[in-house]
């Protein structure tokens, strides 16, 4: 026989059967240090109830709770409104079955096959659910290579409160996440959410969320920023009883953030934008809404800094608040200001009865090498603050908010005191135009062929309408 071929497989097999405990001490490696990092956070805590290592499984209970009391007690909120015997908590459970090769709950390849999952007994006062499920439950593979894939779920829910005149009512929910090189991407989905109120009632219907990352989950948990990218989409929503049981209803909802980090200079540019198809109810209509923000240059550690005070702050008496916030921007912002951070609407636009609209506008603060003298020094942040924008408006639109404007301008003189609706409406129709010509005389508009625009500039301290100079009162000398 082949010794060393059969020396080699003994080794193989060796390394086979002690693996499984090394990758189950990375397990409790990683459960430690994610009890360790929850406890970090002002509000939460976690404690290990239980650990039971075994050679190809583990077992683990851990609690998870949140501090209302003492964040009650910071923020002066007299514990009388909201009564609490102890701090509201529940019990995760993890089982994990060790590789290369597990077995357990299926078979295959892989350094940990586990299972996470929350029984959530001490909600079923508030909340029920199917008695023989838990209230969430996450499955997944740790590969080889260390990338993740998992499934995670929460079932059908419903609740009640016949004294608050209370229903919930959730179809359930189901996600399932894959490796995609560096990345994970993750998909999730629900059929539909209910609320009912005594006064307001909202259902929606069709939730998606579409979410590719490049961190994990502990990082989103500490608030710390990765490159990712979210897509969220609500179908329809519909809101009724807003006004006399009046119904809105918004179709095709979206939420789109994009997150990008630059390692080289440490700085990150955030994406997020809101949009909405179409909006209709009583004296509302509207379609393609869409708004788009971008921040730009942002510092990571300031981004990390602020969320370490914010987190504290929570636990912080809110008298006090405003004197730490002083002491966290002296100490941190100008590294933020360093810099040269930027905030751009990148979309902002809508199609109303009156017509439609678009503008963008960006803004960005240059040359900051020191704090002023004091925050409210407007002069100081207009010379550094570069600045331009342009609105742009269909003919129909512009004439309406130019009627809306002499409207106000009218009510307020004596002689609209004994003039009629019509009359109102007569004398308005006339001056309109009138005023939308002198606005263009005047260079605060420029008529187009299919209505106006208006472009806006600010630098060195000094502001322009259309190339027209406009003196700011505020302005350095």
């Amino acid at each position: 026989m082949n010794k060393p071929l059969l020396a080699g497989a003994g080794v193989t097999l060796v390394a086979l059967g002690v693996a499984p405990y090394f990758i189950g001490t990375s397990v409790q490696e990683n459960v430690n240090a994610a009890v360790n990092e929850i406890n970090e956070q002002a509000v939460y805590s976690a404690e290990v109830l239980s650990y039971d290592k075994g050679w190809f499984s583990t077992k683990a209970e851990v609690k998870l709770a949140i501090d209302f009391q003492a964040l009650l007690n910071a923020q002066n909120v007299d514990q009388s409104e909201m009564p609490l015997e102890e701090n509201p908590s529940i019990t995760a459970t993890l089982v994990a079955h060790h590789g290369p090769v597990y077995f357990g709950d299926g078979v295959g390849l892989g350094r940990v096959h586990y299972t996470v999952f929350v029984d959530g007994d001490e909600l079923r006062e508030y909340v029920q659910w199917d008695g023989q499920q838990p209230i969430y439950t996450n499955e997944g593979v740790v590969g080889l290579l260390g990338n993740l894939s998992y499934e995670d779920v929460i079932p059908a829910l419903s609740a009640t409160d016949e004294e608050e005149g209370f229903t919930l009512l959730f179809s359930g929910y189901a996600g399932k996440a894959v490796p995609e090189g560096d990345q994970t991407f993750y998909t999730s989905s629900g059929e539909s959410l209910s609320i009912n109120a005594d006064a307001v009632s909202m259902k929606m219907s069709n939730l998606s969320m579409d979410v590719t990352y490049d961190g994990s989950m502990m990082e989103a948990f500490k608030g710390e920023l990765f490159e990712s990218k979210v897509k969220a989409l609500i179908e329809t929503m519909e809101i009724t009883g807003l006004e006399a049981g009046e119904t809105v209803q918004l179709d095709n909802i979206a939420l789109i953030t994009d997150t990008e980090i630059d390692e080289g200079s440490n700085t990150a540019n955030v994406y997020v934008e809101y949009a909405i198809e179409k909006v209709a109810g009583p004296e509302l209509e509207a379609s393609d809404m869409v708004l788009g923000v971008a921040l730009k240059n942002l510092d990571v550690d300031f981004i990390k800094a602020y969320q370490d005070f914010s987190n504290t702050s929570l636990m912080i008496p809110s008298e006090e608040v405003p004197a730490k916030m002083m002491e966290f921007i002296e100490a941190n912002l100008l590294t933020q200001l360093k810099a040269e951070p930027e905030l751009n609407i990148t979309k902002l636009k809508a199609t109303l009865p009156e017509g439609s609209f678009n503008a963008h506008a960006n803004t960005k603060l240059v040359g900051i090498d020191e704090m002023p003298g004091t925050m409210e020094d407007v002069a100081y942040w207009i010379t550094h603050l570069l600045a331009d924008a342009q609105i742009t408006a269909d003919k129909a639109f512009a004439q309406s908010v130019a009627s809306g404007y002499m409207m106000g301008q009218l009510m307020a003189t004596p002689q609209a005191q004994n003039m009629t609706a019509e009359e109102l409406e007569a004398a308005v129709e006339q001056q309109t135009p009138m005023i939308l010509s002198t606005f263009a005389q005047q260079g605060l508009i420029k008529e187009t062929e299919t209505g106006y625009e208006t472009k806006l500039e600010l630098k060195d301290g000094k502001a322009s309408v259309n190339g027209t100079p406009i003196p700011l009162p505020f302005a350095p000398q």
